[in-house]
């Protein structure tokens, strides 16, 4: 019989690991909290070698299908001149692109939506999953895939919870078409940067909110770093619904006194490009940068993948691909070992691990040496 795979989180890591398992022969069921289809929110994000193994192999997209390329890396000076420039040619692709592409590929009746997971029991050979409409599922293999709330990790890791690493993203999308002939001249096919002190900012090209390629309609996806303190937080994460938000504040919920205070900043260290881009932003939002790890990815049938288990900081560029290869090193020991699940999770968790502490390792080693030195 096909082990039966349950997995929480409908995200990205989520329906990796389900097409993964899936090619591995599983019967797999995703289980996402979220009744609602999940929000692109306008994310962009750098391509890497296991996020496009997936969209090309798995979820069928030709490669001129799956986002933008750009030819120059720029870094600009205060007064918006470049101050280096270099032929870098990089795949740049959304959130909301990946999202589409691998729903597409899943079996939409193995998608459940609205399902909350509350907790999960386990033996030697299955665990059992409990939702909060009281049903429960039983399966061979509970995969995490829940991101940085993760409940199957608080299960596992009650004292493992994301640190503050002492700074915040601002991250907006303008629409190509919104960004005038001058804005595009500077960031159309460059990924670019301005650095100050204790700080930086960057831009680059995304597919549209749709997925187009095609000049036009696509988007500018900007992502600027900016140190606060902790106690800083709560005035910046309570959005105008008066409610505080954890891990981001979504577009539209940035309270305007926030904004403007960020304005002022603006006004003073971005170059005139960046700031015309800031000013030209309709909804930015802004999330907290936290540092996750977890000691264990598999513990007996459960395993830890994505977010819930390590989360990188972003300057890494990897957060996603970690998802992918995650999953992908999941298909293939599990294939490897057919019928012996405790042995291909026993395989696969080293290696997982070790690319996990690498990143935060490195993800650290730069945002400190961005924000801090």
């Amino acid at each position: 019989m096909k082990p039966k795979a349950l997995i929480a989180g409908g995200s990205l890591g989520g329906l990796a690991a389900g097409i993964e398992l899936l090619h591995a022969g599983c019967d797999v069921k995703i289980f996402e909290r979220s009744p609602r289809v999940l929000d692109d929110r306008g994310a962009g994000i750098v391509m890497q070698a296991e996020t496009l193994h997936m969209l090309t192999h798995r979820c069928g997209l030709a490669e001129d299908e799956t986002g933008v390329w750009l030819r120059q890396r720029q870094y600009l000076g205060h007064d918006g001149k470049p101050e280096s420039q270099q032929y870098m040619p990089q795949l740049m692709t959304s959130w909301g692109l990946l999202q589409r592409a691998m729903r597409a590929a899943f079996p939409e009746e193995h998608y459940h939506a609205g399902c909350q997971l509350l907790d999960f029991t386990a033996d030697a050979n299955a665990v059992t999953a409990r939702f909060a409409d009281s049903s429960e599922v039983r399966g061979d293999l509970l995969v995490g895939a829940d991101g940085s709330r993760s409940t199957i990790r608080q299960q596992l890791f009650p004292d493992v919870r994301p640190r503050y690493a002492g700074y915040v993203a601002w991250r907006g999308v303008v629409h190509e078409r919104d960004a005038g002939a001058a804005l595009l001249a500077t960031f159309g096919d460059h990924f670019t940067f301005q650095q100050m002190r204790h700080s930086h900012i960057l831009c680059y090209l995304i597919p549209g909110a749709n997925g187009e390629t095609q000049p036009g309609e696509r988007r500018l996806n900007w992502v600027w770093y900016w140190n606060c303190t902790e106690a800083e937080l709560p005035r910046l994460m309570t959005g105008n619904d008066n409610r505080l938000h954890e891990f981001s504040i979504p577009p539209g919920q940035l309270c305007p006194g926030v904004i403007a205070a960020q304005q002022d900043i603006a006004s003073r260290v971005l170059c005139p490009q960046f700031l015309e881009l800031w000013q030209a932003t309709e909804e930015p939002f802004l999330q907290p940068i936290l540092d996750l790890a977890v000691p264990r990815m598999a513990v007996g049938r459960v395993a830890l993948v994505g977010d819930a288990a390590f989360i990188p900081r972003p300057h890494t560029a990897a957060s996603t691909s970690k998802a992918a290869a995650n999953a992908i090193a999941l298909g293939e020991a599990v294939a490897a070992h057919p019928g012996d699940l405790d042995r291909a999770l026993a395989e696969w968790e080293p290696d997982q691990l070790a690319l996990g502490r690498r990143l935060e390792a490195h993800g650290q080693m730069l945002g400190n040496r961005s924000q801090f030195s």
